[in-house]
């Protein structure tokens, strides 16, 4: 996965993340960062989406101090291979309906100001700018806040059998 993330990375983001933190991308310490992001933490939770057997995606997500009725997704990643095929949708919307299970109200998330793609993908998914803008310290990149409000569990998840 490591060697797919990094393709991914530099094909994406040229522009977004320094080249030279592009050009020091390495394979183990992707692979570290990648196992870290998905490995089970206290301050959420990662599913793991997959078909067919091989990993198309994961998120991280969960609920961040000081915020108690507010969830975050930590991270949002989809292999370029199924890209285009509803995974980061359903990740998405698996996020939510989980967050909004445990009480939250709101989700909000960070992604960088320069990836329009991905801030025209988060509007559609119903994700707006608060006006708050931070910058990314390991990649010196200016993020957009997004948020949306979350509908209970009753009103957008169907009952279980």
């Amino acid at each position: 996965m490591a060697d797919v993330f990094i393709h991914a990375w530099r094909q994406a983001y040229p522009g977004v993340v320094p080249d030279a933190v592009l050009a020091a991308l390495d394979h183990d310490q992707t692979a570290r960062w990648l196992a870290e992001l998905i490995a089970r933490r206290p301050d959420g939770e990662t599913d793991v989406g997959e078909l067919g057997g091989r990993v198309i995606g994961f998120v991280r997500y969960g609920t961040m101090s000081g915020e108690p009725a507010s969830g975050y997704v930590f991270g949002l990643y989809v292999d370029p291979g199924a890209a285009g095929q509803g995974a980061g949708r359903a990740l998405l919307r698996h996020a939510e309906h989980r967050l909004a299970a445990d009480r939250c109200t709101a989700v909000a998330l960070h992604v960088f100001e320069a990836n329009e793609r991905a801030l025209r993908l988060y509007t559609r998914a119903g994700f707006h700018p608060d006006g708050s803008t931070r910058v990314e310290p390991q990649y010196q990149a200016t993020e957009v806040r997004l948020v949306k409000v979350l509908s209970s569990p009753a009103e957008s998840w169907p009952a279980q059998s």
